[in-house]
């Protein structure tokens, strides 16, 4: 059987290493760490990085293959109380890392207070997503 928080804590350390990975690539070197805060204290994310929090959650399925929107919950509330963009990371097993992010990521006009509006993209989207967004609000 699998312990589900070491499960959760190695996805976390994954994506970790795949964000300092992504910004090696544009030359902008980062180092991400897990937040160990999110064990002690309500409302922390499991990773905190520029502006954003982001929420790392894999699971061996749900039965609609979509993400729980508890989960999105909970990372746009540890997002509002340090004014970051939330970001939700999410995989099922044998599945691809998929990301639930603010649709004002892609559309600049939009309300950047407004979390009810959002898209889901694959991880390379994503990375996509990110360097343009970081790019437009000279967050690089």
């Amino acid at each position: 059987m699998v312990n589900s928080r070491t499960k959760g804590a190695n996805f976390e350390r994954d994506i970790c290493k795949k964000l300092t990975e992504f910004f090696e690539s544009i030359n902008h070197p980062l180092e991400f760490k897990r937040n160990l805060d999110q064990y002690q204290k309500k409302d922390q994310a499991d990773i905190e990085f520029s502006k954003f929090a982001v929420e790392c959650k894999c699971y061996a399925a749900t039965k609609d293959g979509w993400y729980k929107a508890d989960w999105w919950k909970q990372v746009c509330r540890a997002a509002q109380i340090n004014e970051l963009t939330p970001l939700l990371v999410y995989k099922f097993n044998n599945r691809p890392i998929r990301v639930a992010l603010p649709l004002y990521m892609i559309n600049p006009g939009l309300d950047k207070t407004d979390f009810d509006k959002i898209c889901v993209v694959d991880w390379d989207h994503f990375c996509d997503i990110l360097h343009t967004y970081m790019t437009q609000n000279d967050l690089l």
